[in-house]
């Protein structure tokens, strides 16, 4: 392998080392509590080594934020693909995908809330946050208005998908703030319900 070629190699794997060792830190200490230390520790990594890849610990959950939400953007495209082009077996296999391995992983969720929780303040992440739930939001949206459009339903897709997603984000802080009242399963099964109940009424009210 040429030495470029190489090195590219190597700081691709240091870099996802340290986002591997932000979640696992967060998981532990939380956010507050996990230091570049503490980050380099779970990621096996001398302490010196960060600066070559990251200029801070905010710079590290912004990438631990995009790392998941990447992976859940792709396992969603797999299982939307897998449904076929009809769009309503599209957005229930959105709803399965959300609640699933291996977007719903003890370790993993603590960063969500992490993100959730400093972002309002931080304008960088404020912006990520805003950009890919819009745009996810308007993905939803698209999906509820054509699975209405083929069944001959009026549905409000904009309202719509606005309660999707502000289902899943409330589910999801639910969990993780006390998974002893439920779990990923029966989160699932509530958004499923609310999707089917809200195309079934749609039904009843069609002439």
């Amino acid at each position: 392998m040429p030495p470029r070629a190489k090195r590219v190699k190597t700081i691709i794997a240091r870099r996802q080392d340290l986002i591997r060792g932000t979640i696992e830190s967060i998981s532990r200490l939380g956010y507050d509590k996990s230091t570049v230390q503490t980050i380099c520790d779970a990621a096996g990594l001398s302490r010196g080594l960060i600066g070559h890849y990251f200029t801070s610990k905010d710079d590290l959950l912004i990438e631990a934020f995009r790392f998941l939400t990447e992976q859940l953007g792709e396992e969603t495209r797999k299982a939307v693909r897998a449904v076929g082009n009809d769009p309503f077996q599209r957005l229930l296999a959105v709803v399965s995908v959300t609640f699933r391995e291996p977007m719903a992983d003890k370790e993993k969720a603590p960063v969500w809330l992490a993100f959730w929780g400093v972002a309002r303040w931080r304008p960088e992440l404020l912006k990520i946050h805003r950009d890919l739930w819009r745009s996810y939001r308007r993905w939803i949206r698209q999906l509820i208005h054509a699975a209405a459009a083929e069944r001959g339903l009026k549905i409000d897709a904009r309202r719509a998908a606005l309660t999707f997603s502000t289902l899943i984000d409330g589910l999801w802080i639910g969990w993780i703030m006390d998974d002893e009242a439920y779990g990923p399963q029966e989160a699932e099964e509530i958004l499923r319900g609310w999707v089917l109940d809200l195309f079934a009424r749609a039904e009843k009210a069609s002439p």
